[in-house]
């Protein structure tokens, strides 16, 4: 069944709709756009369930020491090809976005560079795991090393799909991000089921499962086609991908150094603890990370002049409706890990409370983020995500040495807080509108959903 228009969108009327999808105002449609985000947003709860029960399988299966050497095996072979990346997957997003005609030479010259950057990678990751895992577990390395598999799967996958997300096809987009969680989920639930279940077992699922997804995603990107690797292009994408790549890599290491740090310093058991506080408080960050999906694309297509609205009408909208979540996801998430995991987990209900906060605060970053490379500046967004980086590894080094988990999980949001509010600032110092503007817009759009609250009230109001 086709999606209602934007008039009946949830019952909203016209006037109504047009508030809210002022924000992705773009070159034609905001029905179409408010489409886009809605299937974005539930590709992402279809994620996150599909994760939850993952986790949940293999901690029941397993148990905190299992999980724990699961989640340090995954956490290398991703890490470095992300590290490697050199941020040709935000460059294709930006050249399929502004330049469609180009979009198929872009790929074939970053899926020739991908192929150079597999063959460094793996190299590095055959030196740098074994100093990476230390002594600290012995039974992490061999799966560890195994997993380094997973980087040439990287740019075959990430660079077809950050083209789709630039041409602004969304339905196959969401269509392979969603395949290896949910694949990946069924699988493991047969295994488990079947009694099959095992570390090996769920990581050589992961690499099927990162395989089917690869091919998908050429296949829907126009495969290989007859395009040839262009110079000139490389230079594009690399220029534009070195100067958002500083920013990635503090992302990257922001959003796995607590992990890494853990993983060389506690027990595996300890480390199941904290990724399955982790899992748990990364249902915080869902509806921002869908929304920047949207965002990026969204204000790379739209007029220049358009950027300054948008921008104030997100804050309102977007930010606001952020932080009206925080108080039922503090109270839920905690609260669900041991009915979910088991009560071997109990004790990561006090780690997940300290850190629901900070994963909504970075997926708020993650808006501001997409804002700024959407509008042509990357430099700006990497600078408050480096300053973000090493402000979480002080943190973290002290946070670790005094108090553990909780040292931990308190560096984490204290440093999502900090960095997401440097962004704020330089969004607005970059797009603008003044001071004045920006409250009578916002004033305009609250008298505009009063009048649309007060209008749904029975006649003689609430009762």
């Amino acid at each position: 069944m086709d999606a209602p228009p934007a008039a009946r969108l949830d019952g909203l009327n016209e006037r109504f709709a047009q508030l809210v999808f002022a924000l992705f105002k773009e070159r034609g449609s905001r029905q179409s756009t408010a489409r886009r985000l809605q299937l974005t947003i539930f590709t992402s709860l279809l994620i996150l369930g599909a994760n939850v029960v993952s986790g949940v399988v293999i901690a029941r299966a397993l148990g905190p020491t299992g999980r724990g050497i699961v989640t340090s095996a995954l956490l290398y072979g991703p890490l470095i090809a992300a590290i490697g990346g050199l941020g040709i997957s935000e460059a294709l997003v930006y050249q399929s976005g502004r330049t469609k005609e180009t979009s198929s030479a872009a790929l074939a010259t970053a899926l020739a560079i991908g192929a150079v950057q597999s063959l460094v990678l793996i190299v590095m990751g055959l030196a740098l795991v074994p100093v990476l895992v230390g002594a600290s577990s012995a039974a992490v390395l061999p799966p560890a090393l195994g997993y380094l598999a997973i980087i040439p799967l990287v740019p075959l996958s990430q660079y077809p799909l950050a083209t789709l997300q630039g041409r602004l096809r969304i339905v196959e987009f969401n269509l392979v991000r969603a395949t290896v969680p949910v694949l990946y989920t069924v699988i493991l639930l047969i295994l488990w089921l079947l009694g099959h279940m095992s570390v090996v077992a769920a990581l050589t699922t992961s690499l099927v499962c990162s395989g089917v997804a690869c091919a998908m995603a050429i296949v829907f990107a126009g495969g290989f086609s007859s395009y040839r690797p262009s110079l000139r292009i490389a230079r594009d994408l690399l220029g534009f991908g070195l100067r958002s790549h500083g920013g990635n890599l503090a992302n990257i290491v922001v959003a796995q150094l607590d992990l890494l740090l853990l993983t060389a310093m506690v027990p595996s058991r300890d480390v199941g603890y904290y990724a399955v506080a982790t899992s748990a408080a990364m249902a915080a960050s869902l509806l921002p990370a869908a929304a920047s999906l949207v965002l990026f694309p969204t204000f790379a297509n739209q007029p220049v002049e358009a950027t300054a609205r948008a921008l104030t009408r997100f804050l309102l909208w977007g930010l606001g409706g952020a932080l009206l979540l925080l108080p039922g996801l503090v109270v839920a998430l905690p609260w669900a890990i041991a009915p979910i995991y088991g009560s071997g987990f109990a004790i990561a209900a006090p780690i997940c409370l300290i850190l629901v906060p900070g994963y909504l605060l970075r997926g708020t970053s993650g808006m501001l983020v997409a804002v700024l490379r959407g509008t042509g500046t990357p430099m700006r967004a990497s600078a408050g995500q480096i300053a973000g980086l090493i402000l979480l590894a002080g943190l973290l080094s002290i946070g670790i040495s005094l108090r553990g988990l909780i040292g931990a999980a308190v560096a984490v949001t204290a440093s999502a807080l900090l960095t997401s509010a440097w962004l704020l600032v330089a969004a607005f110092r970059h797009i603008g509108p003044s001071r004045k503007e920006a409250l009578l817009v916002w004033s305009a759009d609250l008298a505009l959903f009063w009048s649309w609250i007060h209008r749904r009230l029975p006649v003689g109001g609430p009762h």
